[in-house]
């Protein structure tokens, strides 16, 4: 059985895992993102060479932030990992390791993840919509990336979605809700309860409550206009406050005001792979990338 190295990297840690062919994952593990170039390239390669000691790998995937040309390797930017910025993703690892390596952009990745072995694995198209710090996503049509002409495809972000013209990063991100939130509750954003609490006490403050609630009617614009151009089977909804039940009421309740929601809708849904989907969707490519030159 074949066995394969998945990397995804975020700009706080970058987490590691050897997975079999079917993406059953043998180990994992993760360390803290290097603030260099030199660093980030001595932690990857010893990484490597320490599960090379122990199994016998046929090839690495590597989950990464930024516009990245996947044909390339080009990473026209590196998301937080500015130091990369430019950087030729597959020259880089061709350095390091002499194992075949296939970079792609980490929210694709997700969605890639999903459709392998999670909540899109019965779709054929689908749109995957990140909410974290930031907004980002991954389109798949056909049962394949849609990547764009300039591999940006999936920067749901930028929607115009706020009452001002606000994006979506600004006003419908976490971010966004914390913020709006500790406006409502007058608290600095270190004092804030964590996103399960802020839900349970917006039953009880009204403050809080329309706080939420206009957060909800900015996703809700988004996740229309991302239906309404892409007509997809499902809509999957990843970071950690996809877990939130109430998020999905909230979401029906406004998606429904919207004139032509009865003619565009489709189910909403959580993802299911949580922290493992941006690996498995590497290690998806690594995999195919390896049958190609077999």
């Amino acid at each position: 059985m074949q066995l394969l190295i998945g990397f995804d990297v975020g700009g706080t840690h970058i987490k590691h895992g050897v997975m079999d062919e079917n993406g059953q994952e043998l180990t994992t593990d993760e360390y803290d993102t290097p603030d260099d170039k030199e660093t980030f390239k001595q932690k990857w390669k010893a990484v490597v060479e320490d599960y090379r000691k122990e199994y016998d790998i046929v090839g690495i995937g590597v989950s990464f932030p930024g516009h990245i040309n996947h044909h390339t390797g080009e990473a026209a930017k590196a998301g937080a990992l500015e130091y990369l910025d430019g950087e030729n993703l597959c020259a880089l690892f061709g350095e390091l390791t002499d194992l075949p390596v296939t970079a792609e952009n980490d929210a694709n990745c997700a969605a890639l993840g999903e459709r392998w072995r999670g909540a899109g694995k019965d779709y054929e198209n689908f749109v995957c919509i990140t909410i974290g710090t930031g907004i980002g996503g991954g389109i798949v049509m056909d049962g394949d990336l849609y990547r764009g002409s300039h591999y940006r495809a999936g920067e749901f972000g930028v929607l115009p979605v706020g009452n001002n013209g606000e994006c979506m990063h600004e006003v419908a991100s976490t971010r966004g809700l914390m913020k709006a939130c500790s406006r409502a509750l007058r608290l600095s954003e270190d004092e804030m309860p964590h996103g399960e609490e802020l839900f349970k006490r917006m039953e009880s403050d009204v403050h809080l409550r329309e706080a939420i609630e206009e957060w909800a009617h900015f996703l809700s614009r988004g996740v229309y206009s991302v239906i309404s151009m892409f007509d997809p089977q499902v809509v999957l909804i990843g970071g950690g406050i996809s877990e939130q039940e109430k998020i999905y009421l909230l979401l029906d309740k406004y998606l429904q005001r919207f004139e032509e929601w009865e003619a565009l809708k489709v189910p909403i849904l959580p993802c299911e792979l949580g922290n493992q989907a941006g690996r498995l969707g590497a290690v998806w490519l690594a995999r195919q990338k390896q049958a190609r030159s077999a």
